[in-house]
């Protein structure tokens, strides 16, 4: 008999089905026992009866606890008026067990799926705790935000690539970088896909990428990991900065709206409160949202520095809430010497690059600009930053054979998806964290 999925289930009352899945909870009452069972689509309560099964399975209920994986034959029957569930998908059905078969068995638990544990023990039994209904959900949100991305950026008329991470330059300098021994010769983990998406425009004009990058950086705190996901696009032809704002801003309403269209019982179980989108989001330079700082909030020096602290970020983001009604604040026009060697200056405000990031709730989560585009220019630029033309001849080739000007921007999947849901460590936005400290096993043990 072809498996039926647990949400499939409301609309075969009197049929005989199989499920298959897992154990979520045993409860037993009496001589009756009542099994939760899992699946990818959610929870389905199986009734079973010792006098409804085969002889074969009555042997197998009483050993049966949390984690097996089951399947199992029945009949599905309306529950009564009084144990009918509206928030639950199956909550006006159940299964009459007839038939049991044991397809894995599980070992006792360590505890109970779900509980609230320490970031170690919940990072330590990492491949269990994943399984709970609130893990599951993050990242069912988390994939609706790919999907959202991509969308936005297919209708668009981007061209996904799939870039390299092997890579024989360092995309920012040669500080924070992992290295790599390729057959004897130097390598690195790329830091970023910058120079391969910018080569990619003067093939494709628009183009993204989804992907790991690598960051060696010496922390351990809750808003960083080593590994992480960047979601990039670059697209060609621009005027200035504004386009590429006007681009990201569209994505990440499309990221928003695919959570919303797709994930109702995510959001309302992890109680997320979806961000309003107003048709235009502020934006003020850096400067002046350093005088907001000193001036609403007595961050004394704030408008000296290069850029915000973190702290200072989360009031810039109460501030753009009282004052905008807003989630979103693009913060423009960031130094030269805080931005990369291929950030545009800004040839009307001198000491100044047309760049940008989008605060979200007080909190950056991309950051991008137009891209200087002239060869010499590009090349005046690298040495200014102290760093030898020779070493970047492959990433030049590009603009020495004409590059339109371009520019685009670096999001990080997990940072979207952890402020998004208001969750107390980034790590529990990555599916399997990497951090100065972990390789899925602390590095202590290894």
């Amino acid at each position: 008999m072809e498996r039926t999925i647990n949400t499939h289930t409301a609309t075969k009352i009197g049929e005989e089905i199989t499920v298959k899945g897992w154990v979520n909870a045993r409860r037993n009452m009496g001589k009756i026992a009542f099994l939760d069972m899992r699946d990818r689509t959610g929870i389905l309560q199986t009734v079973v009866v010792p006098a409804e099964l085969d002889n074969a399975s009555k042997d197998l209920v009483e050993g049966i606890r949390p984690e097996y994986v089951l399947e199992i034959k029945g009949i599905v029957q309306e529950r009564g008026e009084k144990q009918k569930n509206d928030l639950m998908a199956t909550g006006t059905v159940e299964l009459l067990a007839k038939e049991i078969k044991v397809l894995a068995e599980a070992q006792t638990l360590p505890y109970e799926l779900g509980s609230d544990i320490h970031m170690d023990t919940y990072l330590e039994n990492l491949p269990f705790n994943l399984r709970s209904e609130k893990a599951t959900a993050v990242f069912k949100i988390q994939s609706a935000l790919i999907a959202g991305y991509r969308k936005k950026l297919d209708e668009k008329d981007f061209t996904e690539f799939q870039c390299p991470k092997i890579v024989a330059m360092a995309t920012e300098g040669g500080a924070n970088v992992f290295n790599v021994d390729y057959f004897g010769h130097k390598a690195y983990l790329a830091q970023s896909p910058q120079f391969y998406k910018q080569k990619m425009v003067s093939v494709f004009e628009r183009v993204y990428t989804t992907g790991s990058v690598y960051r060696a950086e010496e922390h351990d705190t809750n808003r960083h990991i080593n590994e992480y996901t960047s979601l990039d696009f670059e697209m060609g032809f621009i005027k200035n900065q504004n386009d590429v704002m006007e681009m990201i801003y569209s994505v990440i309403k499309s990221m928003m709206d695919e959570v919303k269209a797709t994930c109702q019982d995510e959001i309302k179980l992890l109680e997320v409160t979806m961000p309003e989108f107003p048709e235009n989001p502020p934006q003020m330079k850096l400067k002046e949202a350093q005088k907001v700082l000193e001036d609403e909030y007595g961050e004394k020096g704030a408008t000296k520095e290069p850029d915000f602290e973190p702290h200072q970020e989360k009031l810039m983001g109460e501030y753009t809430k009282k004052k905008f009604k807003s989630d979103f604040l693009f913060v423009t026009h960031y130094p030269v010497e805080k931005r990369p060697m291929y950030t545009m200056p800004d040839a009307e405000d001198p000491g100044y690059t047309m760049s940008f990031d989008l605060l979200f709730r007080g909190m950056e989560i991309v950051t991008g600009g137009q891209r200087i585009h002239d060869y010499d220019m590009l090349v005046e630029s690298m040495k200014k930053f102290k760093l030898d033309p020779k070493d970047f001849e492959y990433y030049l080739m590009a603009f020495k054979y004409g590059m339109p000007p371009h520019g685009g921007i670096g999001m990080g999947l997990e940072r979207v998806t952890w402020q998004l849901l208001g969750l107390d460590n980034i790590k529990q936005a990555t599916l399997f964290p990497r951090d100065r400290v972990r390789i899925d096993e602390p590095l202590s043990k290894k």
